[in-house]
């Protein structure tokens, strides 16, 4: 497959907080970019723009589905897809995150706000994952493995790939929202910022969300941009919801996540 970020037409399924929560703005300034208004957002003193260019295209999210590659023309069945997933669920399943703590992996190159997902949450990953799996056309992992063939080597991870596209997720799934990526500054001020953003966030280690947003990179587009917020038992655009309210979060405080003990 090309290099080039803005060739081929991208879907992916995340957890995205609404636009007006205060967790989704900070969140937004961290990157760089407010993926639901389709603009950047002045970057922390911090953080230089040379060390988002892998995360900051794709916008503040939690990835329940890779992004993998697909026909442009699939887009409408794959919504219709996640709509009729999404309308399966009982009213009384916990999509919920626990425990989130700011974490630096690949040697603090990747900051990310990690979380223990609730059993429905895991459920519903496995659960998207599995019936998206037929609208994929290319997966960023095939390109990885081919380049490096020692990566992802074990039998289990194999045979995800080729039933699933991805070698990760299932059992091995740790739910996070990536904060910087790739980091380039030294050892101690990744752990400097890492300290700073996990006490930013630590009002958001508990948060529960009553609907997964499907995220689009449109061919010849760099950044991500948001196709649907789709809630539970929603089956109809949420754009036509009678209720004002934006989904995406537990009630009673719809602008943020929640942040009280669930």
């Amino acid at each position: 497959m090309p290099t080039d970020p803005r060739a081929g037409t991208r879907f992916a399924v995340y957890l995205c907080p609404p636009a007006g929560s205060e967790y989704y703005r900070l969140g937004s300034q961290t990157l760089g970019y407010d993926v639901r208004a389709r603009q950047e957002v002045p970057l922390p003193a911090d953080i230089r723009p040379e060390w988002q260019t892998q995360a900051g295209p794709y916008g503040f999210h939690l990835t329940l589905v890779e992004g993998f590659y697909c026909a442009a023309e699939s887009l409408p069945d794959i919504e219709t897809e996640l709509r009729a997933c999404m309308a399966s669920l009982s009213p009384a399943v916990k999509l919920s995150l626990h425990g989130g703590q700011v974490e630096a992996w690949r040697g603090g190159r990747l900051l990310a706000q990690v979380f223990r997902p609730s059993p429905g949450l895991l459920m519903l990953h496995a659960f998207l994952l599995a019936r998206l799996a037929r609208f994929v056309t290319h997966s960023p992992f095939s390109d990885e493995v081919l380049a490096h063939p020692e990566r992802y080597a074990s039998p289990w991870e194999r045979a995800r790939l080729k039933l699933l596209h991805t070698p990760r997720g299932l059992d091995g799934y740790e739910p996070h929202y990536t904060l910087a990526d790739s980091y380039g500054g030294s050892p101690v001020q990744a752990e400097a910022l890492r300290a700073r953003l996990d006490a930013l966030l630590a009002p958001w280690a508990e948060q529960c969300y009553d609907a997964v947003a499907l995220f689009v990179k449109p061919e010849g587009e760099a950044r991500w941009q948001l196709w649907a917020d789709v809630g539970v038992g929603i089956t109809e655009p949420v754009g036509a919801e009678p209720n004002d309210a934006e989904p995406g979060v537990t009630e009673p405080n719809a602008s943020i996540p929640n942040a009280a003990p669930i």
